[in-house]
């Protein structure tokens, strides 16, 4: 029984070793897809270039090609489905890249600095929503949409950033997406831009207070203008105004949970009336 047992370990270890050097020659001939890189946001495949497809899960040069090709081909996707139906795209590949798929708001791609210590990774690839407005047009701004929204509107802010909000609240972590706004309104004082933050200082919840606080210090140190209401009143607005024209209003407070996870609504409003009334209701606040 033991002679038997010793050759049934033996045969199976031989078996073991035999396809781990099968995977690694597969591997190494590009017969096996490697480890797909970190993503986050989505993809507009009806205005991504091949160079961008092609960062897909599981998509390199061939399928990129294959998918514009499809795409000049056919005219473009009028749903997801139908990239299915592209040579070289079967269904498990589609439902592999579906997750970062979306064809309602056109994207950009941005590649994240390696030296920037709050990159997800560095080297990797995030698909950055690019909204933009008309005067008047309103934009629904769903769960995570918004902060990359924001994030874009901050980098790019020409002369004024105003901020309001309940809780601004920051960890550690390197993909804090608080964190990063902060780096992004840091940047953007750096430019030469006005940025103002008006935050709650309350007398009921004192954990509360002493995150604003914190946040204050972090930002305060990039010499951005902080200020906190009174304690007697609460201050729940969730506000911001980039360059007395871009009005993001809703539910979104700066929480890694909010911008990240959360169930959130919240509007872009292009308008510098409705601008100018929130200015002047967040500059009355005491």
């Amino acid at each position: 029984m033991m002679i038997r047992r010793q050759e049934r370990d033996r045969r199976y270890h031989g078996m073991h070793l035999f396809i781990k050097d099968i995977f690694i020659l597969l591997f190494w001939l590009g017969l096996v897809a490697p480890p797909a890189v970190a993503f986050e946001g989505t993809l507009n495949p009806n205005t991504a270039t091949s160079s961008q497809l092609e960062q897909l899960p599981f998509i390199g040069a061939a399928k990129a090609k294959a998918l514009s090709m499809c795409r000049q081909e056919k005219g473009q996707f009028s749903s997801l489905a139908e990239i299915q139906t592209c040579p070289e795209i079967g269904r498990s590949t589609f439902e592999a890249i579906k997750p970062y798929l979306t064809l309602s708001i056109p994207t950009a791609l941005e590649q994240t600095n390696p030296s920037d210590s709050s990159a997800p990774q560095a080297g990797s690839y995030r698909f950055i929503p690019r909204i933009i407005t008309r005067p008047g047009e309103i934009r629904v701004l769903e769960d995570s949409v918004y902060y990359d929204t924001l994030l874009n509107f901050i980098r790019h802010a020409e002369n004024r950033v105003d901020i309001t909000l309940f809780v601004f609240k920051t960890t550690a972590s390197p993909k804090n997406r608080p964190s990063r706004l902060i780096e992004a309104l840091a940047q953007a004082k750096k430019r030469g831009i006005a940025v103002t933050v008006l935050l709650e200082a309350s007398n009921y919840d004192e954990k509360l207070s002493k995150e604003n606080q914190k946040t204050a210090k972090l930002l305060q140190k990039h010499g951005i203008n902080v200020r906190f209401d009174n304690p007697r009143t609460t201050t729940h607005s969730k506000l911001v105004i980039v360059d007395n024209r871009f009005c993001f209003v809703g539910s979104h407070n700066f929480t890694h949970a909010a911008l990240a996870y959360n169930n959130e609504l919240s509007l872009l409003v292009d308008s510098t009336a409705l601008a100018q009334e929130l200015q002047r209701y967040m500059q009355a606040i005491k």
